[in-house]
């Protein structure tokens, strides 16, 4: 079944007044699931350039990539990539330790070298990070083990926050390094529960669920 925003909100309002908080059976066995954007989406690298920190597009860039930390509803962090982080006694480095047994989009798995390059990536001027007068607060980012440490330049209390806030999102080191920002415009992957099925600049992004033994639906996103 093919189901649109409006069709959805048609449903939505005939279980309302049936009394339900359950969709009809008919919206349950959803195999496209379609959203209209009032706004196009400008590139595929979520870290860099002014449609990183645009708040009308993380719904998609979410779909994609994981962030460093997630943000609950109540807006408290909770763990995403990293699982634990924080800073030593003196306030001179943080640590963060990274999930184990992620993998990005085209099998190949999610390591400490990923998190500790993204970091630095966007810690550098030439980058274009919208937000680099954030990210350059730490420097000499290394590995060690599945933990990520790093030296604090300027002590900044908000630096974990930024991690699960705009341009906070992990980036594929070897895939990247492999085939360059054109490569990566033009077949971007992450870690997300969705895969960029297939897209057309301006027109539309194509998503497919990231999940083994699920059925979850294909999402649709036309931009405008």
């Amino acid at each position: 079944m093919k189901l649109s925003r409006r069709s959805l909100l048609q449903l939505s309002a005939a279980t309302v007044a049936a009394g339900s908080l359950a969709l009809p059976a008919r919206a349950q066995a959803i195999d496209e699931l379609v959203i209209a954007y009032n706004v196009n989406l400008p590139a595929w690298d979520p870290t860099v350039g002014p449609s990183a920190v645009n708040p009308t597009i993380q719904g998609i860039y979410q779909s994609v990539f994981d962030q460093y930390i997630l943000q609950q509803p109540d807006l408290k962090p909770a763990p995403g990539i990293l699982t634990e982080w924080g800073w030593n006694d003196d306030k001179t480095q943080v640590w963060m330790t990274v999930r184990e047994g992620v993998t990005w989009h085209d099998g190949s798995p999610l390591t400490a070298e990923d998190v500790a390059w993204s970091l630095a990536r966007v810690a550098k001027p030439e980058t274009g990070s919208p937000i680099q007068f954030v990210w350059g607060t730490l420097a000499n980012h290394r590995v060690d083990g599945n933990k990520v440490i790093a030296d604090v330049v300027q002590f900044d209390p908000t630096i974990f926050k930024w991690m699960y806030f705009l341009t906070g999102y992990v980036l594929p080191k070897a895939y990247y390094e492999k085939v360059g920002a054109e490569g990566f415009e033009a077949a971007p992957i992450g870690t997300g529960p969705y895969m960029v099925e297939k897209f057309e600049r301006n027109a539309f992004v194509r998503l497919k669920a990231n999940m083994q033994g699920i059925k979850s639906p294909k999402q649709t996103h036309k931009l405008s």
